[in-house]
């Protein structure tokens, strides 16, 4: 049975069973600050299970996409260990409950996929007498193949936590006593690989305290979920997941492509430990493709980071199996073949995502051979200092100036018998990211972290606001509740900064790029200036100042946002729309939205994209925004159910959690995005759009920023007054200022080279004076000087003419311009043999003057700082004269 014959089987039983069929949520999550990624089945049902939101209905079945980096280690060398994977699962919200579940689960295990009784094993909870009575009494499974287990295997988590929690029963799969542990073991061994988890039964009934107290959820569900990966491996009766047909395909295609690089093809099967690296290669792939499917690009931070580990760590399997260069984004299309029937999204952009893992791999092959060289010496002192742990900050070292990341600094401990010093690894990290963090303020909105990510607040009794802007910009509301550190009060006077809630407001809250509104609240006793807008759970926080009066809870105000501050957010926002149509328009459908910033005085658009956007294309994107612009479209707004929109394959933000009912902005016919801002309501109000800057923001992410509306024109009107100036200045007019530049430029050009000639004549004609300079060391004749202004070509013609008319001498020459100085380095053939060695000679002396350099044996370059050039003569000396002292005591 094919793996997605599995999928359908699963789907359409439970389908038949009254289940609505849910599509996977996203990979990518972006409002859970606990992960990167959905790593669970029922993540998308979380706020169900807890009564926060309506289940969208009281059964549910899906097929949810998961990736976790937990068991990293674990993945080719055990056959459950994956990090994608697909999470089978069945949901009941206060529908049915343990019997309901216990009965549908022993339906498809027993009689649709006829897997046979005496190769299965169930459990229960310790505690849980009632599981256990249904196993037993109403199922009909012997006693003998039940097993009660603690906490540690059957608690759903394992770990406390203050999410949805309850007792597991489990269903393993006996793979046979061939696979088990010599003398024997028992169901939830861990030691070996005789028994398989098949399915996890959670019987979702409490939240739990850290002290472990119990809190009974408001309606007690089912979540259930079992690997489709071990699933198929029992059912087409594979020892390793990565045999089944799916992942075999994508193994089989890596190693094609690694064979290439061998004089011998490798067969699977053949040696054990190149077989792991082969199925950590096609697990990694597969992870990689579904990641970059949800718009995850290579980076050094979070998302992008787990993908950049996953990639390099692949790529460092595949140089031991063989391979001698990138190869991983040849192999990538072999996921979208064995897997583009069941996840489309994996179909599309292939050959960016291509383009995208091989500048990965190539920036990468740059730096491991040197990354490892380093670990082997560190691993070298580290062993003869008899320890066997290498430190966090060694392991830092090789990340940040290497690139190897802690997976592949893990591994290569691990060949050593050498471990990781993890705690010093992460704190490293962490520095870092504060480093970062601290780089990063002065940001809209960076002020107001705190506030905007807190749920501590005592915002959280349920108070709850309505947003009203999008037709309002003034309106009459009550004041709900005020914050003042974090602490709820009931009234504030002039000049406390205070956040306050409304029952209605017409202020957009700072979310998905777009910065909040200011304005102003009036009240009957005092008036709130608003100086930003941020969210937090169900409530809007409106931050500021209190500049007359004093405002209270429960009063009826007036909130007024600033409009033309809002009319120039606006024009951006809209012209961000037309900005990402043009940029699909010109560079292809691969361009996705990573990160946005909306203000009234600039726009930031961060998409995917390999490479940089040429001159010409920039211009062609900006003329067609602008053509866009003057074609005065209709902006519309929308609700639509989100199934709607996606089959209408209109933009949404990659990795982003909506809800079922979506807001839909059209601009005309060229540009259609989900988006809950606030926009123009024709495309002529932008004005006029200019494109200010382009650039790389990391690895297959590129930036552009740019002004609309007046911000546009008083960018233009900024530069033509400097052009006026200029052309003043030159005495043309602006038309003509290129052609006058390149004129002065050639002037300029010539000018130099002519001065640049008097002074080699120059030195030219000191010679004699600088020869009479020359002092013997040992066998050396060691000539130096000082020339102003003299550039390499002049420095390296004179110690040519120098050394040509003083045999046996070492020339040694410094050019001075301002506090810098070149420095070369002239040795004579004589003195080669005799171990003079002019690269030595300026390694040794250029950092006396704050420099460094290098060269051969006759003739060395280098740099410094001409105030020290005293302390680099004296030690060209000392050096000298050591070396002359060596060649006596000879």
């Amino acid at each position: 049975m094919t793996t997605q014959q599995l999928r359908e089987l699963f789907l359409n039983f439970f389908e038949e069973r009254g289940h609505l069929v849910r599509p996977s949520a996203p990979l990518l999550l972006h409002d859970d600050p606990t992960s990167f990624f959905t790593s669970a089945g029922m993540q998308p049902y979380m706020g169900a299970f807890r009564g926060q939101e309506e289940p969208p209905a009281p059964r549910v079945v899906s097929i949810q996409k998961c990736t976790r980096t937990g068991d990293i280690e674990g993945v080719g060398y055990l056959n459950r260990y994956h990090t994608f994977f697909e999470m089978l699962g069945n949901f009941s919200f206060g529908d049915y409950f343990k019997q309901g579940g216990i009965e549908l689960a022993w339906e498809f295990v027993s009689d649709v996929l006829g897997l046979p009784l005496e190769r299965l094993w169930f459990t229960v909870f310790t505690e849980d007498d009632e599981a256990e009575e249904i196993w037993h009494k109403h199922i009909g499974i012997p006693m003998e193949r039940l097993r009660r287990i603690g906490r540690e295997d059957n608690w759903w988590p394992k770990v406390r936590w203050e999410g949805p929690c309850g007792p597991c029963s489990e269903i393993f799969y006996d793979l046979g006593p061939e696979r088990g542990c010599p003398g024997g073991c028992e169901v939830g061994c861990e030691r070996c690989e005789r028994y398989l988890e098949l399915w996890n039964l959670v019987f979702q009934m409490y939240t739990e305290a850290e002290d472990g107290t119990l809190t009974p959820l408001p309606q007690p569900g089912i979540d259930t979920g079992m690997g489709l990966e071990r699933l198929a491996l029992v059912m087409q009766n594979k020892r390793f997941t990565a045999e089944t047909d799916e992942l075999f395909h994508i193994l089989t295609r890596s190693l094609e492509q690694i064979n290439q690089f061998r004089d011998q093809p490798y067969e699977y099967g053949r040696d054990e430990a190149t077989d792991v690296g082969l199925r950590v290669i096609a697990d990694h792939l597969r992870a990689t493709a579904f990641l970059m499917a949800d718009g995850v690009v290579p980076s050094n931070e979070g998302p992008g980071y787990v993908l950049r580990r996953l990639i390099r760590r692949g790529y460092r399997f595949g140089q031991q199996a063989g391979a001698q260069g990138p190869f991983l984004h040849e192999a990538l299309p072999a996921v979208a073949e064995a897997m583009g029937s069941a996840y489309p999204e994996i179909t599309t952009n292939i050959d960016y995502q291509q383009k995208v893992v091989q500048a990965e791999e190539e920036r990468f092959a740059s730096t491991l051979a040197q990354g490892i060289d380093l670990f082997e010496e560190i691993a070298d002192q580290i062993r003869k200092s008899g320890e066997t742990v290498i430190p966090g900050a060694q392991a830092f070292r090789l990340h940040d100036t290497h690139g190897v990341t802690i997976d592949i600094t893990r591994d290569l401990a691990a060949e050593k018998g050498m471990t990781i010093d993890e705690a010093g690894f992460e704190r490293a990290m962490q520095e870092q990211r504060e480093r970062s963090r601290r780089q990063a303020l002065g940001e809209y909105g960076s002020g107001l972290s705190s506030s905007s990510s807190s749920s501590s607040s005592s915002s959280s009794r349920l108070l709850k606001s309505t947003f009203v802007g999008y037709k309002l910009d003034i309106t009459e509301t009550k004041l709900l509740g005020i914050l003042k550190e974090n602490e709820e009060v009931q009234s504030a006077g002039e000049g406390e900064e205070v956040q306050v809630v409304l029952e209605e407001t017409p202020f957009y809250a700072e979310r998905g790029g777009q910065v909040g509104d200011t304005g102003v609240i009036e009240g009957p006793n005092g008036q709130f200036q608003v100086d930003n807008t941020v969210p937090r759970a169900n409530v809007i926080l409106h931050s500021g100042t209190v500049t007359e009066g004093e405002i209270n809870e429960g009063e009826k105000v007036v909130a007024q946002v600033d409009e033309e501050r809002r009319k120039a957010i606006q024009r951006h926002h809209t012209a961000t729309h037309l900005l990402q149509a043009a940029l699909r328009q010109f560079l292809g459908d691969h361009v996705r939205q990573s990160g946005s910033l909306v203000a009234p005085d600039r726009l930031r658009f961060d998409f995917t994209h390999h490479e940089a956007i040429g001159d010409e294309t920039l211009e062609q994107i900006e003329d067609q925004v602008n053509a866009w612009i003057l074609a005065d479209l209709p902006v519309v707004c929308s609700e639509e159910s989100l199934d709607e929109a996606k089959n209408k394959g209109i933009i949404a933000l990659f990795g982003e959690k909506y809800d079922d009912v979506v807001r839909v902005v059209r601009v005309g016919e060229v540009s259609a995005e989900l988006c809950g801002g606030t926009h123009c309501a024709r495309s002529g109000e932008i004005g006029l759009l200019r494109i200010t800057s382009e650039s790389s923001i990391a690895a297959g992410i590129r930036r552009i920023e740019a002004v609309a509306g007046h911000a546009a024109f008083n960018r233009s009107r900024a530069l033509e007054k400097i052009l006026t100036t200029a052309a003043h200045e030159l005495n043309c007019p602006p038309e003509e200022l290129p052609t006058r530049l390149a004129g002065l430029q050639q002037q300029i050009s010539e000018i130099e080279k002519q001065l640049q000639q008097a002074r080699r004549m120059q030195a030219i004609t000191n010679i004699p004076e600088i020869i009479e300079g020359t002092v013997p060391i040992g066998p050396a004749n060691l000539i130096t000087a000082r020339i102003e202004q003299a550039d390499d070509e002049t420095l390296g013609s004179l110690a040519d003419q120098l050394a040509a008319t003083t045999p046996d001498s070492i020339v040694y020459l410094a050019g001075i311009k301002g506090d810098s100085t070149t420095l070369a380095v002239k040795v004579s053939e004589h003195l080669i043999p005799q171990g003079y060695h002019a690269g030595d000679i300026m390694a040794a002396t250029a950092p006396l003057a704050d420099g460094g350099g290098g060269g051969g044996p006759s003739f060395a370059r280098g740099g410094g700082k001409a105030s020290q050039l005293d302390e680099a003569f004296a030690g060209l000396r000392r050096y000298l004269e050591e070396q002359a002292s060596q060649e006596d005591s000879e």
